[in-house]
């Protein structure tokens, strides 16, 4: 599988932010009526293609451009706590566990009781606004 690396870029005014944090992401990837999936359930989001490497390759632009519109109007951390992530102070964020999102997500819950899936963790970049 392709190495997952997303980046979400701050300009605000003159100064540009390029401080970033690593987090462990689960992707749960499957396949519906012949087409590749790339979920996130952490962040609600999906690539999918012809191929593993069109989904992974789609899912990558839905996530940078999550991170790159949620950083510019500096709701990143917001919608991240909407989502259930735990933030503290912008420099401490977790992503909710795959078992409470399980929990909350019927649609995770679907693939996982109707779907042959494969699950794997990669590490992902988001900015922190200073």
């Amino acid at each position: 599988m392709d190495r997952l690396d997303l980046t979400g870029k701050y300009e605000g005014g003159k100064n540009r932010i390029d401080v970033k944090i690593d987090i462990k992401l689960s992707l749960i990837q499957f396949q519906e009526d012949g087409i590749y999936h790339v979920y996130s359930p952490a962040f609600d989001l999906a690539g999918y293609g012809k191929t593993a490497t069109e989904a992974m390759a789609s899912f990558k632009v839905t996530s940078e451009e999550f991170l790159h519109y949620t950083t510019n109007k500096g709701t990143i951390f917001k919608e991240l706590e909407k989502l259930g992530w735990n933030v503290k102070n912008k420099k401490k964020v977790s992503s909710p566990s795959l078992i409470d999102l399980l929990n909350k997500n019927k649609y995770l819950a679907e693939i996982f009781e109707e779907k042959q899936y494969s699950k794997f963790d990669q590490t992902v970049n988001l900015p922190v606004l200073v």
